[in-house]
């Protein structure tokens, strides 16, 4: 961590656990640097709305934007916290590794992971950013996105979103869009690790959004056309349970 963003982080820290703003001054003093050094990084933190100043009073206090990123950490922790059990109820039906995937900016995430018992199975990486088109539950995520961000997701992308899995162009690959969200799950075969294939099926909220997707993948030996078939049932019982249980 770079001692700058420690530093702002500290800051953030003094005016969580302070019941009145602070000035600059304050917040030096707390954190023993320079004024001019709190004043840079709260000029920082404020243009990202991590921090306010007071017009009158010139303190400072915390900004909108920490209480947008804590809502998204709680919402985040309740997806966990709820679909855990049932992915784990799917992981013994199939015994292979299920996974819970969701959006970050132009990105996807896994944030919970319940492996197969089997000695040869697949892995994630939890928490590691993913190209949001690539892979079975990326495209499902993608598939349910507004267009303006499926296009904000494929702007930096080139080609690389339809060539990845044999298809023609852009148009192509938003008919496979169109067809992930008529079919209602996504297929990927040997993509974004070599030797894994996967299966992945939408979760929605309380709004009806997409809130997540689920996924089933294991060694491609295993990972069977047929094989999809016959877990494709399951992995839909099991994400619309979770739907259920957030309000969907």
């Amino acid at each position: 961590m770079s001692e700058a963003l420690r530093k702002a982080m500290l800051i953030l820290d003094a005016l969580r656990e302070s019941t009145d703003d602070l000035s600059a001054r304050e917040l030096a003093a707390r954190l023993d640097v320079p004024k001019s050094t709190a004043q840079r990084l709260l000029q920082s933190l404020e243009e990202s709305q991590m921090t306010v100043q007071d017009p009158a009073s010139r303190k400072y206090r915390l900004g909108p934007r920490t209480l947008t990123l804590g809502m998204a950490y709680r919402e985040r922790l309740d997806l966990r916290n709820t679909a855990l059990p049932h992915m784990r109820t799917l992981r013994d039906a199939t015994d292979e590794t299920i996974g819970l995937s969701v959006v970050v900016g132009a990105e996807r995430m896994f944030i919970e992971e319940v492996q197969s018992q089997s000695e040869l199975r697949a892995h994630s990486e939890l928490g590691y950013p993913y190209p949001l088109w690539t892979g079975a539950p990326g495209r499902v995520l993608l598939a349910h996105l507004p267009s303006a961000d499926t296009d904000a997701a494929l702007r930096d992308a080139g080609e690389r979103p339809w060539r990845a899995i044999g298809l023609a162009d852009r148009d192509a690959f938003l008919e496979r869009l169109a067809e992930i969200r008529r079919a209602g799950h996504d297929r990927a075969f040997d993509e974004t690790i070599n030797g894994v294939s996967a299966i992945a099926v939408p979760v929605r909220d309380a709004t009806s959004r997409i809130a997540a997707a689920l996924s089933v993948s294991g060694p491609s030996a295993r990972m069977s056309e047929p094989e999809m078939d016959r877990i494709l049932p399951e992995a839909q019982a099991a994400a619309h349970k979770i739907s259920q249980a957030l309000g969907g």
